[in-house]
C-alpha cells in the first residue's frame, strides 16, 4: 500500500499539465511591470522568473532529472578556477543522458557537476540565462545600493541564483483540460524539460544547477588546443605538484594542477578518463 501511495504521489508531481496551469495562474507576476502591463512574451521579469522556477520545482520529475549528467562549459581552463568554493551559486549547464557523450555549447573546458536541477529547457535560447549580468547590472554598478546589498547577502548565504530572461505567454494554457489527448500533446511540446516525456535530445539544451559538487573536469576534443591529446600521453605523470611541474607545459600543466587542487579526474567528451591525480 505504501508503494502504491508513493507511485501515485510521483505521478501527481511529475506533471507537465500542472506546470502550465501553475504558469497560467501566475500570469499577473509576468513582465517587467509585474502584472500592471499585459504580458505577451519576452522577458518575464524577476517575479515571472521566480514563478517559472516555482512551477518547475512543483511539477518536475526530480528523480529522473537527477540521472542526467550536467556540465558547465567555459572558454578556457582559467575560468574554472573562478568556480572554486561557489557550489551554492547556480550554474548554467548542458544535460546528457548517462549513455551519451557530454554535450558542449562551444566552450573548451567543462566542469562536470552534480546538483539539483532548478530549471531545464530543451533549447538554450528558451532560457537565455547566460546573460547573467544583464539583470545584475544595477547591483554591480552600485554595490552600496539596496539591490547591491541584497545581492551581496545572497552571495554570502544561500548563493547567487539565475533566472530565465525569456518566456512565452502561458496565460491561455489554463484552459487546457487534463486527460484531453490534444491538450496533453500540446503541453509536452513546451520548451521545458520536466520529465522523460518532455526530453528532446536533438536540441542544445540548458539547465540551471544549484547546490552542486564538482565530480570531474571535461576537455573539449576540438577546441582544447591539443590538451586532450597531451593528457592521453601523460598517464605516467604522478598526481603531485612536483611531477606535474617537471613534465607538463602550458595549458596542459594548468589543467593538471587544477585537477590536483580539486582532487578531480579529467575526461574527454566521450567520458574517457584522460588523467587523474587520485
Amino acid at each position: 500500500m505504501n508503494l502504491l501511495r508513493e507511485y501515485i504521489r510521483e505521478l501527481l508531481t511529475e506533471d507537465p499539465m500542472g506546470f502550465v496551469h501553475d504558469l497560467a495562474a501566475a500570469d499577473d507576476e509576468f513582465g517587467e511591470g509585474g502584472g500592471d502591463v499585459p504580458f505577451f512574451g519576452g522577458d518575464p521579469g524577476k517575479s515571472g522568473g521566480k514563478a517559472i522556477k516555482r512551477a518547475f520545482n512543483a511539477n518536475a520529475d526530480h528523480k529522473w532529472l537527477s540521472t542526467l549528467d550536467t556540465v558547465h562549459w567555459t572558454q578556457d581552463i582559467y575560468s574554472i578556477e573562478n568556480l572554486i568554493g561557489k557550489g551554492k551559486d547556480e550554474l548554467s549547464a548542458t544535460m546528457s543522458l548517462p549513455s551519451e557523450e557530454f554535450r558542449s555549447i562551444g566552450g573548451s573546458t567543462g566542469l562536470w557537476v552534480k546538483g539539483r536541477i532548478t530549471l531545464a529547457v530543451n533549447n538554450h535560447d528558451e532560457l537565455y540565462s547566460g546573460h547573467f549580468y544583464d539583470y545584475m547590472k544595477d547591483a554591480i554598478r552600485d554595490p552600496d545600493s539596496e539591490e547591491g546589498k541584497k545581492q551581496a547577502h545572497r552571495s554570502r548565504s544561500s548563493g547567487v541564483n539565475k533566472r530565465p530572461t525569456v518566456s512565452k505567454d502561458y496565460s491561455r494554457y489554463g484552459k487546457l483540460k487534463r486527460g484531453n489527448e490534444f491538450a496533453e500533446k500540446v503541453v509536452r511540446k513546451i520548451p521545458y524539460v520536466l520529465d522523460q516525456s518532455t526530453w528532446n535530445p536533438a536540441d542544445i539544451n540548458e539547465a540551471l544547477v544549484d547546490n552542486w559538487k564538482a565530480v570531474g573536469i571535461v576537455i573539449h576534443g576540438i577546441a582544447d588546443d591539443g590538451v586532450g591529446d597531451h593528457l592521453q600521453s601523460m598517464n605516467y605523470v604522478e598526481g603531485t605538484e612536483e611531477s606535474i611541474e617537471e613534465f607538463a607545459l602550458g595549458k596542459t600543466k594548468k589543467v593538471m594542477l587544477l585537477a590536483l587542487e580539486l582532487g578531480l579526474p579529467i575526461f574527454n567528451e566521450d567520458r574517457e578518463e584522460l588523467w587523474s591525480p587520485l
